[in-house]
């Protein structure tokens, strides 16, 4: 009889053990941390299409609004570019559960639509910046 029992018992840890996968598994989260998707803007196949200054303007005002909504929506945590001549504009903190949100957000971006800025998307874990309020100015500076 006990070693019925105890066959029973490891045949169920031995079942319980295989219906679970390890893919299945994430790593806990340290306390403070959190998962977001790091995107840089890289120039694109179109960064240097001629276009006028004005069309440019007028793509970079569409730019902004659009990181501006994406903000106020809660999915981009933090934005803003990098100020050198780089390979990379800018950069993203992506607040969205899964990789492929994040590439559908990034991809309706005009920059990104019109080709002058490629995503580079990371998985990242960072510190929790949900706290963080980043409030833009209008243009004219209001």
């Amino acid at each position: 009889m006990k070693t019925i029992i105890t066959s029973l018992v490891l045949l169920c840890s031995l079942a319980a053990c295989a219906q679970t996968s390890s893919t299945e598994q994430k790593p806990e989260m340290p306390k403070g941390m959190k998962q977001y998707y790091i995107g840089f803007l890289v120039r694109g196949p179109n960064y240097q299409a001629n276009i006028s200054k004005e069309e440019r303007e007028a793509l970079f005002q569409k730019h902004i609004a659009y990181i501006r909504a994406q903000a106020a929506a809660g999915k981009y945590r933090l934005s803003g570019p990098f100020l050198d001549d780089g390979n990379i504009g800018g950069m993203l903190i992506i607040d969205v559960p899964t990789e492929a949100e994040a590439k559908e957000i990034v991809s309706h971006d005009p920059m990104v639509e019109a080709g002058r800025f490629a995503l580079e998307l990371h998985r990242a874990m960072l510190a929790d910046v949900s706290c963080v309020l980043a409030e833009y100015k209008k243009a004219g500076g209001q």
